[in-house]
């Protein structure tokens, strides 16, 4: 009798904490604070009553499951779906998935961050078309579009703010025009946020205290992660590591300042500034030479990743992370970009504010800006079902329920 009370109340708890993301038993039996076997025995209940069930890791983790490898637990696939779009920083990802989040199509071009926003937001359209087209998806069924873009975003608005590289889609009222054009709900995001809400759902940040994650790319990003919730600040400006002024006498930047840190790394910044030695040189290649230890690249990259050091040791001052991990196209340069970031980190910061920081390349790569546009959607998509759940509801019940 004991046995079958504790399972009774431990259903609500697994069932919300499966709501975010799948996860492995011994992860659940963390999250409720119970035995693995208590943990397993509730699990398994709800699995032989339909609720839930075991599904193959699909997204990379780094989470171990206490069955066999790759096995997590997820909320039963229900008939609906996601739709993410990720307008990067040097492509246009765009997929669909389940509620599991469990990727079904993706369609990946490359993207130019000066396109204009109608014309960006028709060719979004049209692979949002293609992909409910050829997968035979009742558009009815989709719950959510979520949007990812290198910029700042306004809380209150959802618009972007002056600041973003995209700096001709500024006073565009983007979700609404992607949602008029697809009669679906669409729900936008900085980049960097969304890469952040990923890795700690998702990815190598699951169980994480307190973790930056750090974008770097044509633009650069940071997200900042508090107990696996996303810190956006009062108006949605958190995060502006891109900003931050380095040099008052550097390169202009496009937001009217000079000096600042994505005016000077990112991967243009540094392939442009190889001109003399490597004419015409492209980002992506630099990269590759870096990687490879060729002089020049290197030293670039090495410069970029001190400079970034030096801004994250005096964020370790202020926040104190337990984990740093690090996204973008700039860390296919591997150790010479994290090394030199380390060392800085370790000259400009109390020792004792770094000397547990886990700084490596985050697990979900170049999607995990992708799959936080999906966990967004549901997010956004849950909070309004419960806001129009709440006012169609008599007061009168509301006060009893209370």
């Amino acid at each position: 009798m004991v046995k079958a009370r504790s399972q009774h109340r431990l259903r609500a708890p697994i069932l919300a904490a499966l709501e975010d993301a799948p996860r492995s038993r011994a992860e659940m039996a963390r999250l409720l604070s119970v035995s693995r076997s208590t943990a397993s025995s509730a699990i398994a209940e709800l699995i032989d009553e339909g609720v839930i069930e075991a599904v193959d890791e699909h997204v990379p983790t780094t989470r171990k499951s206490a069955g066999r490898p790759g096995e997590l637990v997820a909320l039963k696939a229900r008939h609906a779906y996601l739709v993410g779009i990720d307008f990067g920083r040097l492509s246009l990802k765009v997929a669909i998935s389940d509620l599991n989040f469990r990727l079904i199509d993706e369609i990946d071009c490359a993207f130019d961050s000066d396109t204009a926003a109608e014309a960006a937001l028709s060719l979004a359209a049209e692979h949002v078309e293609t992909l409910i087209s050829r997968n035979g998806i009742d558009r009815r069924r989709i719950e959510a579009v979520g949007i990812g873009v290198p910029g700042p975003v306004e809380a209150a608005t959802g618009m972007l703010h002056p600041g973003s590289i995209l700096a001709s889609w500024v006073g565009a009222d983007v979700p609404r025009r992607l949602a008029e054009r697809l009669g679906l709900p669409v729900y936008m995001d900085n980049d960097a946020n969304l890469g952040a809400l990923a890795e700690s759902r998702l990815g190598g940040a699951v169980g994480s205290k307190m973790m930056l994650y750090v974008l770097l790319s044509v633009g650069v990003g940071l997200g900042i992660s508090i107990e696996g919730e996303i810190f956006r600040g009062a108006y949605g400006m958190a995060g502006q590591l891109a900003h931050v002024v380095t040099d008052e006498n550097g390169p202009l930047c496009h937001c009217g300042s000079r000096g600042c840190l994505e005016a000077q790394i990112s991967v243009n910044a540094l392939s442009r500034s190889l001109e003399p030695t490597h004419r015409d040189i492209a980002p992506i290649e630099m990269l590759r030479l870096a990687a490879e230890g060729s002089p020049g690249p290197a030293r670039v990259v090495a410069d970029a990743g001190s400079m970034v050091g030096r801004a994250l040791g005096a964020l370790c001052n202020y926040f104190n992370p337990d984990l740093i991990l690090v996204g973008g196209e700039l860390t296919r340069a591997g150790p010479v970009l994290l090394n030199a970031m380390k060392d800085a980190m370790r000259r400009t910061a109390i020792a004792r504010a770094v000397e547990h920081v886990d700084v490596r390349p985050g697990a979900l790569g170049d999607k995990a800006e992708l799959f936080g546009t999906l966990l967004f959607a549901h997010e956004r998509a849950r909070l309004a079902l419960h806001a129009r759940t709440a006012a169609a509801t008599p007061a009168a019940l509301i006060e009893g329920a209370l």
